[in-house]
């Protein structure tokens, strides 16, 4: 079954349901109904007659009432009595109504002030910030609802069947003749805007003054109605009267939506295939459709709700994830043919380098500040003001998320604003497990005499200026196999020395910190560890967005992201939003991963690159090396990179094994070997490789 054939399907029956609630409870067959129930086994004439003397006896009432006023020897209970029979309190709905526009006025500005607020502090909690937007969004109406809330539970309390009683539901109408009014103009714009039309200044204000007019209309038959009901209840002239209003009211819609049929045809097309459309082209100006119109409306609010619900939840990674994994599930069975025929062209040289994940690259590459760095300089202002024994701290995060990156951003920061201080930084290398080989390796960076290890440091201490040693890549200073933790063991003999002029600066694997805290426990290492946070799907987005903008090359996307039912103003925008959810969704938010899958899913045509939908690897394929196997790339995980003979040595399996797994591996490029002769995990099935061992247990966090 087609995508649009289920789309066409669940369109139908959602139409089929909307109208059958209509019918039901909102045109004139449920009065017709009750007029039938009334009726049933009376004589309608005589039922006529008894409420046409029951509205004569309200008029005589009323009448009495007033004259009943001028007599002067009555109880103060008799008079109030003649007051509310009178319809005297209905002069009190003008001042009642100025008190409700100054309540609304108030209430609504509390609001928008309240919203200012939120967002000009900055608070980033994705809660509050959408509650906030809700609260924007809602802001003209709500006063409204509160009011007609509050007067409905007084209006069931106190209100009686009597002339004066009527001034609440004088009220209550009128607030629901503003809440409609609000609510048509909402409609109508939303119509225009979700057809891409523009609306100038007059076109606006002609918008606003025909929501008036039409909501004038039907404030006074609604009010009569109203009025009756309170008064006479439910009755068979009620119900006629109901049928009438509401005959009208549909009338007052139908031609309030005249004036934007086209726009409301063109919202009506997004809801429906493409095949569609000649048939809606020849109805939309008959008159049947026009009559049928105010059906369309609650679909067409179903959709505009649909679009605010999206937008207030746009910025939880939640929503993101969500929606970005529906629309990979609702196009691949479409997108299955595409994808090798994306696949043949690929994005030139010339372009490619600008999204390099190589360090050393000789490009000027743009920065995302992810406020790592900051967090770094601001513990070292903290050690360096006071020279506490706080010295340490370990970043920890995972591979290609932008450890190292920010670590050389502290670095220049602070060779720029302190060139008094001593920067030494180490790059570990592979595997440097012993004792010896750390003294060695920290000597020479120090340039002193490190054969004492730590009483070395203690000695030299004094005489040194303020220093910052950095040990890049600390997973390189064990393997997990007894005999090969010393490297790790000499660290942290090290980094707990009391020294006044030494910051240690370290970075480390998550998977490798996860390991060697359920060995040497967590809280007997380092105090002071950051764990680095994954990309907000902004932050992806700018680091793409901006080396595209530098590359000079114009950016494009594939129409399978592109709605062509949606208007054009906001066709390339959401087209964006969609790939970068997909993106961010596929890459969990590590920024070298993003770089890679963005680098898989462009092609360019001349100075034009073209984005389409980012294809992941898939975990079956992984699984397929059986549970045996599992135990290598764990250890390949939790080690960053091994050679064969480590892996023999960490895993206590046979070489032929090992070799068999690691040659599958490369073939299937799931690992990759570097010019060292050690195996990593490529880029782009790291986080496969990482959920489907951690779904079988097999790693340590």
């Amino acid at each position: 079954m087609s995508l649009q054939s289920v789309r066409l399907g669940s369109l139908v029956t959602i139409s089929v349901v909307l109208i059958v609630v209509v019918l039901a409870n909102f045109l004139p067959l449920s009065a017709l109904a009750d007029v039938a129930a009334i009726a049933k086994g009376q004589n309608l004439l005589d039922l006529l007659k008894a409420e046409i003397l029951q509205i004569k006896d309200v008029l005589t009432g009323v009448a009495e009432a007033w004259l009943g006023l001028l007599q002067r020897d009555i109880t103060e209970r008799q008079r109030y009595d003649l007051v509310m029979q009178s319809g005297l309190p209905l002069l009190l709905f003008i001042p009642l109504r100025w008190a409700a526009k100054w309540f609304a006025a108030v209430f609504s500005r509390t609001l928008v002030t309240t919203h200012n607020q939120v967002i000009s502090k900055g608070v980033k909690h994705q809660g509050v910030r959408a509650l906030a937007r809700l609260v924007l969004g809602l802001a003209p109406l709500l006063p409204w609802f509160v009011l007609l809330i509050a007067s409905s539970m007084f209006f069931d309390e106190q209100s009686e069947p009597n002339l004066g009683g009527s001034l609440l539901v004088m009220f209550q109408v009128y607030m629901l003749y503003v809440l409609v009014n609000l609510a048509s103009e909402w409609f109508l714009l939303s119509i225009c805007q979700g057809a891409g039309s523009y609306l100038s200044a007059d076109s606006t204000k002609k918008l606003e003054q025909r929501t008036e007019i039409a909501a004038k209309w039907l404030l006074l038959p609604w009010a009569t109605i109203a009025i009756v009901i309170h008064l006479l209840g439910k009755s068979l002239i009620v119900n006629f009267i109901e049928t009438v209003v509401w005959l009208f009211s549909w009338g007052v819609v139908s031609y309030l939506l005249h004036f934007y049929r086209n726009e409301l045809m063109l919202n009506l097309k997004r809801l429906v295939p493409a095949s569609v459309d000649p048939f809606l082209d020849k109805v939309k100006n008959s008159w049947a459709f026009l009559l049928i119109l105010p059906v369309l409306v609650p679909l067409l609010l179903l959709m505009f709700m649909r679009v605010f619900l999206t937008q207030l939840l746009a910025d939880f990674a939640w929503y993101q994830s969500l929606s970005a994994r529906w629309f990979r599930i609702k196009t691949k069975t479409t997108g299955d043919s595409e994808e090798d025929e994306i696949s043949v062209d690929s994005a030139s040289e010339d372009y490619q380098r600008w999204f390099s994940t190589d360090t050393a690259s000789e490009l000027k590459l743009p920065i995302i500040d992810t406020g790592l760095s900051a967090a770094i300089r601001k513990d070292f202002n903290a050690w360096n003001a006071e020279r506490s024994e706080d010295n340490v701290i370990l970043i920890t995060g995972e591979r290609g998320i932008g450890k190292s990156s920010a670590v050389i951003r502290f670095t220049n920061s602070l060779a720029q604003d302190d060139p008094d201080i001593a920067i030494k930084c180490i790059d570990i290398p592979p595997k440097t497990t012993s004792q010896d080989a750390i003294y060695q390796l920290l000597g020479r960076v120090l340039d002193i005499d490190m054969s004492e290890g730590p009483k070395s440091l203690v000695r030299h201490d004094a005489e040194m200026a303020p220093t910052v040693v950095i040990l890049n890549n600390a997973e390189n200073l064990f393997l997990a196999e007894v005999g090969y933790l010393d490297g790790w063991r000499t660290l942290l003999g090290l980094t707990n020395t009391k020294l006044n002029n030494v910051y240690w600066l370290i970075t480390i694997n998550n998977q490798s910190w996860a390991y060697l805290c359920n060995v040497f426990g967590r809280e007997y290492q380092m105090r002071n560890v950051v764990r680095v946070k994954r990309w907000t799907q902004t932050e992806i987005r700018s680091l793409i967005l901006s080396r595209n903008q530098l590359s000079g090359y114009r950016l494009q996307y594939d129409d399978v992201l592109i709605d062509t039912r949606a208007p054009a103003t906001g066709a390339m925008r959401n087209a964006e939003q969609r790939y970068f959810s997909l993106l961010w969704d596929g890459c969990r938010g590590l920024p070298m991963t993003a770089l890679e899958l963005w680098q898989g899913s462009v092609r360019t045509k001349g100075k034009n690159v073209i984005a389409t939908i980012p294809q992941l690897p898939s975990s079956s394929r992984f699984e397929q090396f059986g549970s045996k196997l599992m135990f290598v790339f764990a250890a390949i995980v939790t080690h960053e990179n091994l050679t064969t003979e480590e892996l023999v040595a960490v895993t206590n399996m046979q070489e032929n094994v090992i070799r068999f797994a690691l040659k599958s591996a490369l073939d299937a490029e799931i690992i990759a070997r570097g010019s060292d002769g050690r195996y990593r995990i490529t880029t782009l099935w790291y986080y496969t490789v990482v959920s489907s061992l951690n779904r079988k247990n097999m790693l340590h966090e």
